[in-house]
């Protein structure tokens, strides 16, 4: 499965947050590859493939292509989706 979404958050801090919930400290998945905005976590129940593309004004534009994990790959997903609305979020 594979599928696309934008997040208003730099590429370094995606790749950042994704290290920390699939790889050791998280989900205890092994990171396999990580070259050039693509990264791959591997382990016997399947792999989660990042690729982290920037795009204007901080924002990425990531592919998550996944297999076996999909509930992980979504709540991942919301995770970023809440860390970009709250950064956005001008000062009252």
């Amino acid at each position: 499965m594979a599928e696309t979404h934008p997040f208003r958050l730099h590429p370094d801090e995606v790749a950042e947050r994704a290290r920390k919930f699939f790889g050791p400290e998280g989900l205890g998945l092994q990171l396999v590859s990580n070259v050039s905005g693509r990264m791959r976590f591997e382990d016997v129940r399947g792999f989660v493939e990042i690729d982290i593309v920037g795009d204007a004004n901080n924002q990425s534009r990531v592919t998550f292509h996944y297999e076996g994990f999909e509930n992980e790959v979504h709540e991942f997903r919301r995770k970023l989706a809440r860390q970009a609305a709250e950064e956005s979020r001008s000062p009252e």
